[in-house]
């Protein structure tokens, strides 16, 4: 997998699961992978965190697969640079 934002993604779903990270694919629903509503919000902070965004309430419920959580990360990053189409996925301070 040559995309940053997936990859970064699927290792912090695997962290806060405490999982091998092969196991989840991005069509995996997260309902499979025992995510509850501790696991939404630590996941959401270290995503928030990892990329330095802010991810709004409404966006966050209406998540159901990784795929869903990157391509909404991969739009806020995106804006937070400006609208460049290669987003640069540097950790936060």
């Amino acid at each position: 997998m040559s995309d940053t934002i997936a990859e970064n993604v699927i290792a912090t779903l695997a962290s806060v699961k405490r999982i091998p990270a092969e196991s989840i694919k991005l069509e995996t629903p997260l309902q499979e992978l025992g995510i509850d509503s501790l696991d939404t919000f630590t996941l959401l902070f270290e995503l928030e965190s990892k990329f330095n965004i802010s991810i709004p309430d409404d966006d966050a419920r209406n998540i159901r697969t990784v795929n869903d959580i990157v391509e909404g990360i991969r739009k806020l990053v995106t804006a937070n640079n400006g609208g460049s189409s290669t987003p640069s996925v540097a950790p936060a301070d």
